[in-house]
């Protein structure tokens, strides 16, 4: 797995899942997660290895991530807070910083418009390293599971581009400007 490189997590509701004895999902959603559980749980791999169809296997991704039975992560691994003695050289948050870290959607959203906005500005802000980001966008089929996504592309764009966190707030404004 690459740095940076977007994967699935089973949360403890798709763990459960697993293992009840009275499934609640389809048996193409369970194969996935199992798949997930065996350590197959980045997005082309499971398309590779899954018996069922690229179509299939797309929506069971979606119908999972939105109803919480997995989620997404990065490979980076967690972040560790500064030592104690560099915070009072850390200079203060800006304007802009706060705003980036309030970016929500609003409840009554467009969800096709949403992701066509989110994925368009993934390729347009990342190039092709933002294929993985508009990939996740491409599973999410409701506002929360696009709001989870939001999060992921602000997290990356605060790390690796945060001149064009402007871009972003124009990106969700346009977004928060759809009506369902």
């Amino acid at each position: 797995m690459k740095i940076g490189e977007k994967f699935f997590l089973l949360t403890p509701k798709g763990t459960e899942e697993l293992r009840s004895q009275t499934p609640k999902l389809d048996v193409i959603a369970r194969g996935i997660l199992s798949l997930i559980e065996q350590g197959t749980t980045v997005a082309e791999s499971i398309l590779q290895r899954s018996k069922f169809t690229r179509d299939q296997v797309i929506e069971g991704l979606r119908v999972l991530l939105s109803s919480g039975f997995i989620s997404t992560s990065t490979s980076e691994g967690t972040v560790q807070a500064p030592p104690a003695s560099t915070l009072a050289s850390t200079p203060a948050v800006s304007v802009a910083d706060s705003v980036s870290e309030r970016l929500r959607l609003k409840p009554g959203i467009s969800p096709s418009q949403a992701r066509f906005v989110l994925s368009n500005f993934c390729l347009d802000q990342f190039g092709t390293n933002g294929q993985d980001l508009a990939d996740v966008v491409g599973f999410c089929t409701d506002v929360p599971s696009l709001q989870m996504a939001l999060d992921n592309i602000r997290t990356e764009v605060k790390k690796l581009f945060p001149e064009r966190r402007a871009a972003l707030v124009a990106c969700v404004r346009e977004i928060n400007e759809t009506d369902f």
